[in-house]
């Protein structure tokens, strides 16, 4: 049995004897020949093998003699093959290799230029392309390997201005206690109030960055759009430097607040406590009260309120945050539900942090820090930190909670089973108002859209005359305009669902020890209860459904 190679065509030439052949002979010989890796002609074989058993069956006859030669293409060699998948968006580039039958392989250089030749010029990743190309030498002939070689630079778009407060404490504090010792801390004393002097730096505004261009695979540029000059948007008690147009100065004695695209400082009205003998505050600036606000009395003020003691009374409104060392503690009622009147209000432009708050209302703009333990209050926050927020251990008992993103806490509910319903919605509803609104719109066109058939019907039925056929066109126009926005809007509400559905997917809620019974979590419509008894777990959307799922 010989094997001859030409052209890449294996041809087989045996003796035909009365020695019996198989095709696993011919397989067997072929590997031991050196070429087992080379596309093996089944039907070529078959007709050997065919063809080999009639001479023999000759030879036994004695019709013919033993030893004439049978020639055959059995098999070829096959080089590797290379093709390219390029992403619509030009941003990538794979190359797919189909390992060779006994072939010449895919080079590294071969590769390079094979991508050249197809458009790609850009990205190459050296580590990729030897990866795969020594991957499809040792790949079963014929079989495929696919690997990214090549992808494109992301742009960069450059930043606009961007504000940097320059006194650490402008900056919400959080609910961080000065620590007397490694293990003990007055949660009463939260520092320093933070003030400024005139003539003190409040705020560097940071110039734009121009942004890095990207590059396509195909070698295209993508420019990057600079960033923009933010201008200063100047409050009251704040300045330019005369010397540096991007630095703020306090104008005046104060304390600083951050404000958009700005600083202010607010005047500061320091009172010991808030009771009958003050009167309500109601100041512009910031409040101080070293003590207490004690039962029906209100403070209001235009920047941030920093409570000492304890909060008993009606309302403490803030343009900015609410800092209360103490506790937050409201009149005792039967049960903690989203319209329940509370005799403790607190409502905020920014942040809450306290203590201990229980049977209040607490709203605010930004996020809402107690510390230690929240007990049948009713919240409305963008989050909810029970404990410090680098460690959130605290406990939240009862109450209803409207959020933008979620809460975060040691302990959700109690064993008592108290009720707690939280409604993640606060980003969502108003999407939902606005495809509500948008539904109607849709509705009102599509019933226009339906009177203006019903008019070309009676129309059809009417002899043609020059009117007749104008007012056919007319109405035809006005289907159109009417399907035209109904379209319109029809592809608005899907975006303003995409959108939903992304802030959703951004609400969640972290148990980090203990989520007891009658939680119950509103994702939009969608709604899960926990209704035992769990470890640290994790509330949020899995795939595209409210789950209560262990949180590690």
């Amino acid at each position: 049995m010989q094997f001859t190679e030409h052209n890449n065509s294996i041809k087989i030439t045996v003796p035909v004897t009365l020695d019996a052949l198989s095709a696993h002979d011919v397989n067997s010989q072929l590997q031991a020949a050196g070429y087992g890796r080379c596309l093996i002609i089944q039907d070529q074989i078959t007709n050997l093998l065919v063809e080999y058993q009639q001479i023999q069956q000759k030879i036994k006859e004695k019709l013919q003699a033993p030893g004439v030669p049978l020639t055959y293409r059995i098999a070829e060699k096959r080089d590797a093959e290379l093709s390219f998948e390029i992403s619509e968006d030009q941003m990538s580039a794979a190359a797919i290799i189909t390992a060779a039958w006994g072939g010449a392989p895919i080079s590294a250089n071969a590769l390079v230029k094979a991508a050249q030749d197809a458009g790609v010029v850009f990205g190459f990743s050296k580590d990729h392309i030897i990866k795969l190309v020594s991957h499809a030498s040792k790949a079963e002939p014929g079989s495929k390997v696919k690997l990214v070689i090549a992808r494109g630079r992301a742009v960069v778009h450059g930043q606009n201005s961007r504000f940097e407060p320059l006194i650490p404490e402008m900056q919400s504090r959080r609910n961080k206690p000065l620590l007397q010792s490694d293990e003990k801390a007055d949660l009463r004393d939260f520092g320093v109030i933070p003030a400024v002097r005139a003539g003190e730096t409040l705020m560097r505004r940071h110039p734009p960055t121009a942004g890095v261009d990207g590059m396509l695979i195909n070698g295209s540029p993508i420019p990057a759009t600079p960033g923009q000059v933010i201008e200063w948007q100047m409050a009251e008690g704040s300045e330019l430097s005369a010397t540096d147009g991007d630095l703020l100065l306090a104008a005046r004695d104060g304390l600083p607040r951050v404000v958009e695209n700005g600083a202010t400082v607010d005047e500061v009205f320091t009172v010991k406590n808030v009771d009958l003998a003050t009167g309500h505050i109601i100041f512009k600036g910031s409040v101080v009260v070293s003590g207490d606000v004690t039962e029906g009395m209100k403070v209001i003020a235009g920047g941030n309120v920093f409570v000492k003691g304890f909060v008993e009374g009606t309302l403490i409104e803030a343009g900015g945050d609410i800092t209360v060392g103490g506790s937050i503690i409201g009149h005792q009622i039967a049960t903690a539900e989203k319209d329940s009147e509370y005799s403790t209000e607190l409502k905020a432009k920014g942040d809450i942090q306290c203590n201990i708050a229980q049977y209040a209302r607490l709203s605010c703009d930004g996020n809402l820090y107690v510390n230690k333990q929240m007990m049948h209050c009713a919240v409305a926050a963008a989050k909810v930190y029970g404990g410090p927020e680098d460690n959130p251990n605290g406990k939240i008992i009862g109450g209803y909670f409207y959020l933008d993103y979620g809460i975060f806490t040691g302990n959700l509910g109690a064993p008592s089973s108290s009720n707690i319903l939280i409604e993640l919605n606060r980003l969502v509803d108003p999407i939902a108002e606005k495809q509500e609104i948008l539904r109607t719109s849709i509705a009102a066109a599509k019933k226009d859209m339906q009177d203006i058939k019903e008019q070309l019907e009676k129309l059809k039925k009417i002899e043609g005359n020059n009117q007749i056929e104008l007012r056919k066109q007319e109405l035809h126009q006005e289907f159109e305009e009417h399907r035209d926005v109904a379209l319109a809007l029809i592809e608005d509400v899907k975006q303003l669902e995409v959108q939903r559905r992304e802030k959703l997917e951004q609400a969640h809620i972290i148990v980090r020890q203990q989520l007891f019974s009658a939680v119950e979590v509103h994702f939009g419509k969608d709604i899960v209860r926990s209704r035992r008894e769990y470890g640290p777990s994790k509330i949020m959307l899995v795939d595209g459904s409210p789950a209560i799922e262990p949180f590690i």
